[in-house]
């Protein structure tokens, strides 16, 4: 009968716990819709950082639930949103090296190399954009990685003279 008592309160307490996630994620993700209707994260800062404050706390507060990868990449995203790309390379460096087979995975390593081309980083954004190809030699976004790796080093003028022929 002790046994059944035990395994009836640790019911309740898992149960307890889902149900918080769940009302924990709910408002999240309301939250985050309110931002994507600002569409552009530098328009509305405060609700951005708003928002990264509940990615994180989210994060902090369920570390295995299966939406940490989708929200380390939407923290990247926002990031990114508002110039911060040393911060949003390193969230999408978090997604595609801890959760390698996420579905955003991909994308994540894709947008990183975009990160440090943003920062002016082109050898370090070249071997993103190498490693993506490499990584994942079927994506669709590998013709667009290619065509980075050709023009990040030409000067103004060569990008000018390039797409005029």
């Amino acid at each position: 009968m002790r046994v059944i008592l035990l395994s009836l309160l640790m019911l309740l307490v898992l149960n307890a716990c889902e149900n918080k996630q769940q009302a924990d994620l709910k408002s999240l993700l309301e939250l985050e819709n309110k931002l994507m209707q600002v569409e552009d994260a530098a328009a509305n800062q405060t609700l951005s950082k708003e928002v990264l404050v509940a990615y994180n706390e989210f994060i902090r507060a369920y570390p295995d639930a299966e939406q940490i990868p989708e929200l380390l990449f939407k923290s990247g995203e926002v990031l990114k949103g508002l110039g911060a790309h040393l911060k949003s390379a390193k969230a999408f460096h978090k997604v595609h090296t801890q959760f390698p087979n996420a579905k955003v995975a991909p994308i994540a390593l894709f947008h990183q190399a975009h990160c440090f081309e943003a920062l002016d980083q082109h050898l370090t954004a070249k071997n993103t954009y190498e490693d993506f190809i490499e990584r994942y030699p079927n994506h669709p976004y590998v013709s667009q990685a290619k065509g980075m790796i050709q023009i990040l080093n030409l000067s103004d003028e060569e990008l000018i003279h390039k797409f005029q022929n």
